[in-house]
């Protein structure tokens, strides 16, 4: 009977996910996740110098000074690989009347016995000439019997695979000053005078502690597997939703004349791009919440064959890294999930109640409808989900107003930096706000909690300036920062982490002097008021200057400051002296 460890080691240990063969030269990365090193090298030629992303979870590698020969070998994989030989593999009646071939000689004999050292399947006459040989005579050797039926499984967790580089002697002893695992000759010469203890003291002091982190790890693993679960059972009732929505409306299109249809089209659109836009949020949620989770299970397992199957040494070998990621995988940011996941639950496609005839007469006249009094300057409005609207202006504070124009609540952005006012405005494919104060950006849940910031005034890559707006986050829920006082826009992920630049300072094709407003369309291209240069520009996703849309010369463009685009394609520019509208 194969023993329990044959269902626990799976081809994630044992099998390299880029080239999706076996392991060779395995490398681990910091996150856990083990890959060939050739792989690991193929993929540093095609990233930028020295940058290197996680094929698995797309995390950031820091790679040392040698590249990625100096990362730290996986010791498992060998001896997983070879835990995973010892079971029975139903085998065919012609393999199992033949055995196992020798792994030594060239003759063909069926292995009788494995030599836990030397990972080598031996006939009897090899045997009888491997035992004769003086540095032989230790080695553990069992026999295939013993193999297959799991009663060797201890001999090989026991076998040392942790060598020192320097010396290739086992390692045998941690030094607690340089936090490495070394040998005796180690312990002579480079690092007589540091402390160090024997390995299986610092094995058992290091792994009571991974274990407390562990428990830790498998809460937040149970954290992620509900909240996809939330997710899940949203999506399901979602579609009936929308069907029962679509034939309400229909039904109150069908009871007016012929020019209540455009009414009765423009509501159904209206739900349908509700409905594209929180299909595209629920498929980013789940796909981070199936990411987590998946990052969680995969960080568990790896800490379980550490913990059964390597021995002190090799426990020692990756205790940092194992700890640093135990805490990291164990910082949930619950907090952020919670709210969010109230928003996507709080899911309700409710048709119109107002009178259609009056909302017809109001299409046809075209007449003002409603004005809002406000006590403070505004400075940008961005539109909720819900309908609400959302208004910066004064100080860290954004007002939000109800479908009636009446405020509803005020969100207060703590954190900020500067004093100033909150300027530009967003809300993404997620729910979230995203809103500028100063040179900070701030991303706050649909209540109005701070899930992330960034933004630096002092250089580098996040280096803002005083003034800045924000798109309407394309559908990738990039954010799109356009950067008065640099005279460039800057495009960062939905984490906040830097992408790329668009323009520089200049008036030349893909320059910018003061952008002011940026807004993308529905292929995800940047549009931009170029302020200074009196135009608007156009850049793909990927940050190409594709031409100038409007220029003074030919429409009349004068210090434009706004832009918006219309249901049907319409771009309106709004400059010092009027509001223009634009096929």
């Amino acid at each position: 009977m194969a023993s329990k460890a044959f269902s626990d080691i799976t081809d994630e240990f044992l099998v390299c996910q880029v080239c999706l063969e076996d392991f060779k030269q395995p490398k681990m990365l910091p996150c856990l996740h083990t890959f060939c090193q050739s792989c690991l090298e193929k993929l540093l030629t095609t990233e930028p110098v020295g940058k290197l992303d996680c094929p698995t979870c797309r995390q950031d590698v820091s790679l040392p000074r040698n590249g990625v020969q100096g990362l730290k070998s996986n010791f498992l994989v060998g001896k997983l690989r070879d835990i995973l030989q010892q079971q029975p593999r139903g085998e065919t009646s012609e393999t199992r009347e033949d055995g196992v071939p020798c792994t030594v000689c060239e003759v063909g004999n069926s292995a009788q016995f494995y030599c836990v050292e030397c990972t080598d399947y031996i006939c009897q006459p090899c045997n009888d000439m491997h035992g004769r040989f003086k540095g032989n005579r230790a080695h553990k050797v069992v026999t295939i019997q013993d193999l297959q039926s799991g009663q060797a499984a201890a001999e090989l967790r026991a076998r040392e695979t942790s060598k020192c580089e320097d010396h290739n002697e086992l390692n045998k002893f941690y030094c607690d000053t340089c936090h490495r695992v070394i040998c005796l000759h180690c312990v002579v010469t480079a690092h007589k005078d540091h402390q160090y203890v024997e390995i299986e003291k610092a094995a058992e002091r290091e792994g009571a502690k991974i274990k407390a982190k562990l428990a830790t790890v498998n809460n937040t693993a149970d954290l992620h597997e509900k909240w996809v679960q939330q997710l899940q059972s949203v999506k399901n009732e979602w579609s009936s939703q929308v069907q029962r929505t679509e034939e309400q409306i229909r039904k109150q299109v069908n009871t007016i004349i012929e020019a209540a249809k455009k009414v009765g089209d423009d509501r159904i659109g209206q739900l349908r791009a509700m409905n594209a836009a929180r299909e595209k949020q629920m498929e980013a949620a789940m796909e981070a919440a199936e990411m987590d989770l998946a990052s969680a299970r995969s960080c568990v397992q790896f800490t379980d064959n550490v913990l059964e199957y390597g021995s002190p040494a090799e426990v020692m070998s990756v205790a940092g890294e194992l700890t640093g990621r135990l805490v990291q995988t164990a910082d949930d940011k619950s907090a952020g999930k919670v709210e969010m996941t109230k928003h996507l639950m709080n899911l309700t496609f409710e048709p119109p109640t107002s009178n259609v005839e009056q909302e017809v007469s109001k299409l046809v006249d075209g007449s003002f409808t409603e004005k809002v009094d406000l006590s403070f300057e505004p400075e940008c409005v961005a539109a909720l989900t819900n309908g609400e609207l959302l208004v910066t202006g004064d100080e860290h504070k954004i007002h939000v107003l109800d479908k009636q124009g009446r405020e509803s609540r005020v969100i207060q952005v703590t954190g900020a930096a500067e004093i100033g006012n909150t300027v530009g405005v967003a809300v993404d494919g997620l729910g979230r706000i995203v809103v500028t104060i100063g040179y900070q950006v701030f991303v706050l849940s649909p209540s109005g909690g701070v899930m992330l910031k960034f933004g630096d005034k002092d250089g580098g890559q996040q280096q803002l300036g005083r003034f800045l707006h924000v798109a309407n986050c394309n559908c990738s829920n990039q954010i799109i920062i356009s950067d008065n006082g640099n005279h460039n826009l800057k495009i960062f992920d939905p984490s906040g982490r830097y992408l790329f630049t668009c323009g520089s300072l200049g008036s030349g094709p893909g320059q910018l002097w003061y952008p002011w407003f940026v807004i993308t369309d529905s292929e995800d291209n940047i549009i931009v008021a170029d302020q200074g240069n009196h135009r608007v520009s156009l850049f793909s996703r990927d940050g190409t200057f594709m031409r100038h849309v409007l220029t003074r010369e030919k429409h009349g463009l004068n210090y434009p400051l706004s832009l918006a685009l219309t249901h049907d394609g319409h771009l309106v520019v709004a400059d010092c002296h009027s509001i223009k509208i634009f096929a």
